[in-house]
């Protein structure tokens, strides 16, 4: 691998202490160029302990991704305890295809998020994998995008029609379920200005018929009220929301000023 010098920064939310023994804890961990992130979460209250967050700044491509995160997993002790269960949220491009066929498209650098009628197939950098197999023998590798499979059709208000956004940087994924709550789109679109984010939002919302006063705007992951993207979104929707977390899941105290719809794909994360 490179010996290049990865630059990261992090920051944490809550404690995992003595008090919690690993045999009760589950981890939750999501990697892409832009991002090393995890949630501890205790399996026996179903709540959020921690939050660790590295931030990467110059990973260009997966050979230094693998570098960088090589590198945390080295140091940083919480990744090292022996969880009960580790899910591994992977977050690059993917595409969606039914069931029936995926082991048919899937190539030898991809891999499969089983849904209930529609799997996601997508890329698995080899680098990156062969790091994650080192540091965790026993885990499970998915999309992170498997949350919407397994999450959003509970959101569903048959008096109400909703379209999904989870906003990243640098790219967004747009969601929409029908009529009868099945998925009827999840595609990611990459942008750089508001300006070019709501353009793929108002194209799906013509190209799905979607009525702009009458459907709900649920905005997912990294926004909030005060950004840029927001105030676009607020010119073209009558209404908007953030998604709430769901009611089967918790948040120690050390959460209660952290937005919910944030990272909501990661702290749901469920094979």
């Amino acid at each position: 691998m490179s010996s290049a010098q990865i630059k990261n920064s992090f920051s944490s939310i809550g404690e995992v202490d003595a008090s919690f023994s690993p045999a009760t804890l589950s981890l939750k961990l999501s990697i892409n160029q832009h991002s090393v992130r995890y949630f501890v979460v205790s399996q026996t209250h179903q709540q959020v302990i921690f939050l660790g967050d590295y931030s990467l700044h110059h990973v260009t491509n997966s050979s230094e991704l693998a570098v960088a995160l090589e590198k945390i997993l080295e140091k940083d002790e919480i990744l090292k305890l022996p969880f009960a269960k580790i899910l591994i949220g992977l977050d690059g491009k993917y595409s969606l295809v039914p069931g029936e066929l995926s082991h048919i498209v899937k190539t030898e650098n991809e891999l499969v998020s089983r849904g209930s009628e529609t799997d996601i197939v997508f890329e698995s950098p080899a680098l990156v994998l062969q790091v994650l197999k080192r540091f965790f023998e026993q885990s499970e590798l998915l999309h992170l995008n498997a949350t919407y499979f397994n999450l959003l059709p509970e959101y569903f208000d048959a008096s109400k029609e909703k379209i999904f956004v989870n906003v990243s940087k640098g790219y967004l994924d747009i969601i929409r379920f029908n009529s009868e709550n099945k998925l009827q789109l999840m595609n990611r679109y990459e942008y750089q200005t508001a300006s070019d984010f709501i353009y793929f939002v108002l194209l799906c919302c013509d190209e799905l018929k979607v009525d702009r006063e009458q459907t709900e705007l649920v905005l997912l992951g990294e926004v909030d009220i005060q950004s840029k993207i927001y105030d676009m979104c607020y010119h073209y929707f009558y209404s908007i929301t953030f998604i709430q977390k769901p009611d089967g899941i918790y948040f120690s105290k050390s959460f209660e000023s952290f937005p919910k719809h944030l990272h909501f794909n990661l702290y749901n994360l469920s094979a």
